[in-house]
């Protein structure tokens, strides 16, 4: 039986209150053995002042405006740190945005005679038009990879608000072409919106440990709200400094801007997220691989792979300007192409029977056996069943893994059918060590970020 016991100081000095848990069993003195406890300084009603009380209320109003409840247990460990960088970028955003705006609005003719009103109503509409069409096409067609590379999508949201801010500038000086270039600019922004407004929602669901999303998205709405307060300020000032004079207002621009670059990659750079998406897990794998010859590089916890994580590769990969050796979740017509293949992808089915995943290997740059030329590249393409787990994707991504590496050799690719069946048998060797250290290192390995387009239910017929 758990007691509590409190003792009170001398009340005309700072009050003290010390709990302490108590397991109810009598010691040899006769009394109860203390489990542990922790003071507790009641400052407030004993009327204390001095630069200590001040320190200690100014933060519990800090904390109680802008910080989750319980922070820090409340929240996650890189929270804090993000938080600090965020606020420093939107801050540059928002100042950004007032010299972006007076642009604007010098551009459509404010304060000149041959101006009028429902030119510039016009305009205003036609651009918030544009903008309404891009947020659209871009959330169709990116919206699936936003919980996958948040990191990357967050960098990717304030780099394009970055092209909008500036093609804003840049408005004024286009001549004839002032709406199209102002058209672009609101497109750019709306896709930063959409962007953002994603990876706010994953990055809120990261952030919360303790069932307090709510929470910590009401507080970010306060810190975004204090910062625009902020901004209110700055921002006035610094029109009313820069006057007509562009060459300054480019300055500030150019200034902020560099200071908003630098914020916000140290804030995406800081996150912590311990989910595997396809570059943290090839990351993981290369490191897991390489303890059989060097120990030390096996570190494969969440913050050692959040240092090298490539923040621009999943961007790349989503323009398809870099190509993936791996595609998870693929069509029956990507992986095979030839009633040959069929067969043998039959045959391994009834063989490794209780998988949840067939994949094939091709050369991209040469033929689909032994070996093309010194331009070829194996391609893993992989079908994934119907019902599917986070288990079984990683399976056969670790598998797809192992089969890279062992085509690659001499800069040609070399790989037959074999090399399959090998891959399987190293695959289900090392898998569960594997899960073990990633596991053990902070990972979670319940959540699958790694998947297609295609997902099918397979049934083995004699046809």
């Amino acid at each position: 039986r758990m007691e509590a016991a409190e003792f009170l100081s001398d009340t005309k000095k700072p009050t003290y209150r010390r709990f302490v848990l108590s397991n109810g069993n009598k010691s040899g003195d006769g009394d109860s053995a203390v489990l542990g406890g922790f003071n507790r300084r009641n400052d407030y009603k004993s009327g204390a002042k001095g630069p200590r009380f001040i320190h200690r209320y100014i933060a519990d109003v800090f904390s109680s405006l802008f910080l989750p409840k319980g922070y820090p247990d409340s929240v996650t460990e890189d929270y804090l740190e993000y938080q600090a960088w965020d606020t420093i970028q939107a801050l540059c955003s928002y100042l950004r945005g007032v010299l972006a705006t007076k642009a604007w609005f010098e551009g459509v003719g404010v304060g000149r005679k041959d101006a009028s009103a429902a030119g510039a109503t016009l305009q205003w509409i036609l651009k918030d038009g544009c903008g309404m069409v891009g947020s659209l096409v871009f959330a169709s067609t990116c919206g699936r990879k936003f919980d996958a590379n948040v990191k990357a999508w967050r960098l990717f949201a304030d780099l394009i608000n970055n092209v909008g801010l500036f093609l804003d500038m840049l408005a004024p000086l286009a001549g004839r072409y002032f709406l199209f270039v102002v058209c672009c600019a609101t497109v750019c922004k709306a896709m930063c919106g959409v962007a953002a407004g994603a990876t706010k929602a994953a990055l809120t669901g990261h952030f919360a440990l303790r069932n307090n999303a709510a929470d910590v998205q009401a507080k970010e709405s306060s810190q975004e709200t204090f910062v625009t307060l902020l901004g209110l300020v700055a921002g006035s000032l610094l029109a009313s400094s820069t006057h007509d004079t562009m060459i300054f207002a480019w300055m500030w621009f150019i200034g902020l801007t560099i200071v908003h670059v630098f914020a916000n990659y140290n804030g995406v750079r800081a996150l912590l997220i311990p989910t595997l998406n396809e570059t943290r897990l090839e990351l993981v794998f290369e490191r897991f691989i390489s303890a059989a010859t060097a120990p030390d590089e096996a570190d494969v916890g969440v913050r050692a792979i959040s240092k090298i994580e490539p923040l621009f590769t999943p961007l790349l990969d989503s323009i398809h300007y870099y190509r993936r050796n791996i595609n998870i979740g693929v069509s029956w017509e990507e992986c095979i192409t030839s009633k040959e293949e069929w067969k043998w992808m039959r045959e391994l089915y009834t063989r490794y029977k209780g998988e949840k995943y067939l994949l094939n290997l091709s050369s991209q740059g040469g033929p689909r056996e032994h070996g093309g030329g010194s331009g070829s590249s194996a391609v893993v393409n992989v079908v994934v069943f119907k019902d599917a787990k986070a288990e079984d994707i990683y399976r056969a991504y670790f598998q797809a893994l192992i089969l890279l590496r062992s085509c690659k050799k001499n800069e040609k690719v070399i790989f037959s059918r074999v090399q399959v069946e090998t891959s399987y048998k190293a695959m289900t060797k090392t898998f569960a060590s594997f899960q073990k250290c990633v596991r053990d290192s902070g990972w979670d390995m319940k959540t699958c970020l790694i998947g297609g387009k295609y997902i099918y239910e397979f049934h083995l017929s004699e046809s």
